[in-house]
């Protein structure tokens, strides 16, 4: 009996000596895991996917040497006509489940992904077949050559999963299951809460001693209480960080906060189908009540320029020949007239993301230059998840709608397919847009890539400039990324083809 109890006591004290060792990482995110199948999550999910799951290749546009870093693939080739791309994939590699993962998997991924055609499932509609001939090869033939490895690298639609994880369905996985090959297993989900991840003691990459063993992703919607919270120490990374608090952080002994270039930028689309902005001279009276370089300059404290267009001047593909919208109330005032809407319908309203203060007070000062032309503007602040099922029902959708895009992969289509193409079931069309002709160039555009990328860009040009002209959204920003954590934290690096934190990089020093 004693020998037990001494068994039992030098148990404990090992698993505390395990706890008081483990390294903790604590994460502030804005809004919840909305969705959890990896084949159907497109919005803030990207945290999640990007450590728990793995795609074929990882992209870097920063690399000294070589932009694409071997994940689940260790070599890939092109035929000559490129439409066969060949994977050759990592051996002795296991899902969280035991499942092995091996060319059938990936297959089966991928195959599940495309037929759900939910989320980001359009980077793979140049796909004809997905083979596997072998164990440890992957075969995917496209119709029209298509740069596979950078859709391949995608941070939405490109992970793989296990299929016997896959075979429980999308509502097991939306009760907080995930099973992926990453460094990282989802161990407990409390809705609206936090999602606690622990180290895969048998990640094929192995582990360093100074590594995050265990990550907490707070949820935490208000951006003063993040900002807190990274200040008393609670948190160790926040991911809303107000552009006029940058400087208080760095003050601060022991944080670090800073801007990146990314490819992200912000807009607020504009409903085509509610009245009144379904009146083409009313939405273009809107663009000229926005007051462009007071919103770069002092509600981004700098940290973004005014925008040319739908793509950001960052991102390849940019018509920068379409120039700036003149911040012109009396213009604005013209146009309003001209529309032939009464002057007692001047009345629209503004959704945006409650708790971001760049989207408050840019709405705030919208709304100030719009009174003084007579134009009522009702400001819609929410929660995203509640604001986006609204925007995509016509019925409960507002006139304008708050967005930050960043990239499937990087690509002008993502942006002019994702946002602005018709859309059947409304995912992220909130402009509630439709235009054959656009329609035609960007499809067009997205088949030439693979072929002949300047003419996919003219294409692409075209697309963009009917978008200013139709006056779809106010195209206001190309933001800096900012990132705001404690000093403490080593191995932080930006690469804006993901807008993730990748855990396993960083270590404690």
């Amino acid at each position: 009996m004693r020998a037990c109890q001494i068994l039992l006591l030098g148990l404990i004290l090992s698993l505390s000596f395990t706890v008081t060792q483990a390294r903790t990482l604590t994460y502030a995110m804005y809004g919840d895991i909305k969705d959890w199948d990896p084949a159907i999550a497109f919005s803030l999910e990207v945290l999640m996917l990007a450590n728990v799951y793995e795609p074929l290749l990882w992209y870097n546009p920063n690399a000294q040497e070589g932009q694409f870093t071997p994940a689940l693939a260790t070599e890939w080739t092109v035929s000559d006509d490129g439409l066969r791309w060949t994977f050759q994939l990592r051996d002795g590699v296991r899902f969280h489940d035991g499942t092995p993962f091996t060319a059938e998997a990936a297959k089966a991924s991928l195959d599940r992904t495309r037929a759900m055609k939910q989320g980001a499932w359009y980077i793979w509609e140049s796909v004809q077949t997905i083979e596997a001939p072998a164990p440890l090869e992957l075969v995917i033939t496209t119709k029209t050559p298509q740069p596979i490895d950078l859709i391949a690298s995608s941070q939405y639609g490109s992970y793989i999963y296990s299929p016997t994880a896959a075979a429980k369905g999308s509502e097991w996985f939306n009760r907080g299951n995930a099973v992926g090959t990453g460094p990282y297993e989802v161990r407990q989900w409390s809705q609206n809460q936090q999602v606690v991840l622990e180290a895969n003691e048998h990640y094929w990459r192995g582990w360093d001693a100074n590594q995050y063993d265990r990550v907490i992703l707070r949820v935490v919607t208000e951006n003063a209480t993040q900002v807190q919270m990274l200040l008393s120490g609670e948190a160790d990374f926040i991911s809303l960080v107000p552009a006029d608090i940058v400087k208080r952080v760095n003050a601060e002994e022991g944080l670090s906060a800073y801007a990146v270039p990314s490819w992200k930028n912000s807009q607020f689309l504009i409903n085509t189908q509610k009245y009144p902005t379904d009146n083409k001279q009313f939405r273009q009276a809107l663009t000229h009540l926005w007051d462009y370089e007071t919103v770069v300059n002092q509600v981004y404290d700098g940290y973004a320029s005014v925008a040319v267009g739908p793509i950001p001047k960052t991102m390849w593909g940019h018509n920068n020949d379409l120039g700036t919208v003149a911040f012109d109330p009396l213009r604005a005032a013209e146009l309003l007239q001209a529309s032939g809407v009464p002057k007692s319908d001047w009345k629209v309203s503004m959704a945006y993301i409650g708790t971001d203060e760049a989207y408050k007070n840019a709405a705030l000062l919208f709304q100030a230059h719009a009174a003084q032309i007579g134009l009522e503007v009702e400001l819609l602040p929410g929660e995203w998840g509640v604001i986006w099922n609204r925007a995509k029902n016509l019925n409960t959708a507002p006139n304008l709608q708050s967005m930050t895009w960043w990239p499937t992969y990087p690509t002008p289509s993502d942006w002019l397919i994702g946002m602005f193409r018709t859309e059947q079931n409304t995912l992220f069309n909130l402009s509630h847009y439709t235009n054959p002709e656009y329609d035609r160039l960007v499809t067009k555009g997205a088949a030439l890539e693979g072929v002949d990328r300047e003419a996919a860009i003219e294409n692409y040009k075209q697309a963009q400039r009917i978008l200013t002209e139709d006056a779809v959204a106010i195209f206001y920003a190309d933001i800096q990324s900012r990132i705001a954590r404690a000093s403490k934290v080593g191995g932080v690096t930006e690469n804006p083809a993901y807008n993730a934190v990748f855990f396993y990089d960083l270590y404690e020093q």
